[in-house]
Formats: structure tokens, C-alpha cells, sequence
């Protein structure tokens, strides 16, 4: 799902702060230190998530011809998991448990063994296994000061805007009623009422 492909369904942001006057040359450089790492099967991270091209998710190598397309900038959201099926996991469990306890002549597991044979199991596997891949498009128009992200999940919403705002050192807000009446110039005294409005029914459901 995307800017460029697939159902256009987006969330939108909104943008709080200036940019900086060399802002191109900063973003490019804020993004290649947070570009996405590929996992390596020897860590003990389950994920990993970074940036890439909205294009191409493999391609890692991000400069300005591939960041900004006119007054915007677009990136990709790529993130890898660890997803080993369960009965593969099930399979090597048991065998490895079925070795170790004839090496040690025990006759079970203590909780302990358990969970360090499992963690050594699913080390193993990682070697064995492709990460699963998700990407999701961000198109940032620059001059509207406005982010949208393809993706509807809260969950994917904290994990971009936490990616975002240490990126590039600005706050992003997500869009509502606050925020519009904000953008609008409604007045202070005004805005600060708006938390503590109620929804009202106008037409009563047959």
C-alpha cells in the first residue's frame, strides 16, 4: 500500500516547526544515519525498522534524487521481523530437547533450560529463515507542512513518528479537530475550550 501503488489510504500529520535554510542537505544526511540495517541472524533483536526508498525498499543508498521529488520528500518505512513458523520451531525444539537430555541424562527441563534451549533453537533458525518485510510510504509536502503516512495502524503511527521527529528534529502532529481549528487561526481563548466540547447528535438514527 502506498503513494504510488496500491489503495490510496493515508493518514495525515501535521509538521510543528521551520525548517532549516540547508534543510536538503541536513534531511539527506539525518536519513542515511537512519537508513534501514539489514538483521543480522547473530543479534537478539526480533526487528529492526529504518528508511528507505519509497521506490525500491532494498535500495538503502538514499540521496537527494531518490529523497525529494519537486516540494516533496518521500521516503519508505521498512521494517523486517523475525518470523520462524511454528512447526518448524516446534520440530527443532524437540529434537534439540531430545539431545540434551540424553547428553545431560535428565529426564525434563527445568523452566530455565527451557527458555535458554529455545532462545539457542531460535538463534539457530535465524540462519535458516528470510525476515518477513513490510515498507510503508511517506510523502512529506514540504511546503504545506503536512506528512502522509499510508498505514492506518496506531501501532505503525507511534513507530513512524518516533523514526520521524528523531530524523529530522521536528514535532509531527496527527490531524483532528484540534489542529485544523489551529491551523485556521482560531482564536486562543477559543482553542482552549475545544477539549472540553462534546459530540452532539443532529439527527437521531431511524
Amino acid at each position: 500500500m502506498g503513494a504510488f501503488r496500491g489503495s490510496i489510504t493515508f493518514s495525515k500529520f501535521h509538521v510543528r516547526g521551520e525548517l532549516p535554510a540547508d534543510f536538503r542537505d541536513r534531511f539527506v544526511e539525518a536519513i542515511r544515519l537512519r537508513a534501514f540495517r539489514e538483521l543480522d541472524p547473530s543479534e537478539e533483536l526480533d526487528s529492526r525498522t529504518g528508511w528507505c526508498s519509497i521506490e525500491h525498499p532494498f535500495d538503502l543508498d538514499l540521496q537527494h534524487e531518490n529523497v525529494f521529488f519537486g516540494d516533496y520528500l518521500n521516503l519508505g518505512l521498512r521494517t523486517d521481523t523475525w518470523r520462524i513458523p511454528g512447526s518448524l520451531f516446534k520440530a527443532s525444539f524437540r529434537d534439540a530437547e531430545r539431545a540434551y537430555l540424553a547428553e545431560h541424562g535428565a529426564e525434563k527441563l527445568s523452566r530455565t533450560q527451557k527458555k535458554n534451549l529455545e532462545a539457542l533453537v531460535s538463534a539457530k533458525l535465524r540462519h535458516k529463515v528470510v525476515p518477513a518485510m513490510s515498507t510503508v510510504d511517506l510523502s512529506w509536502g514540504l511546503g504545506e507542512g503536512v506528512v502522509r503516512f499510508f498505514q492506518q495502524s496506531p501501532k505503525q503511527h507511534e513507530v513512524m513518528t518516533d523514526l520521524f521527529e528523531k530524523t529530522f528534529e521536528l514535532e509531527l502532529v496527527p490531524d483532528g479537530a484540534y489542529v485544523a481549528a489551529e491551523k485556521r487561526g482560531l482564536a486562543e481563548t477559543l482553542l482552549d475550550k475545544l477539549p472540553t466540547l462534546t459530540p452532539l447528535t443532529l439527527v437521531a438514527a431511524p
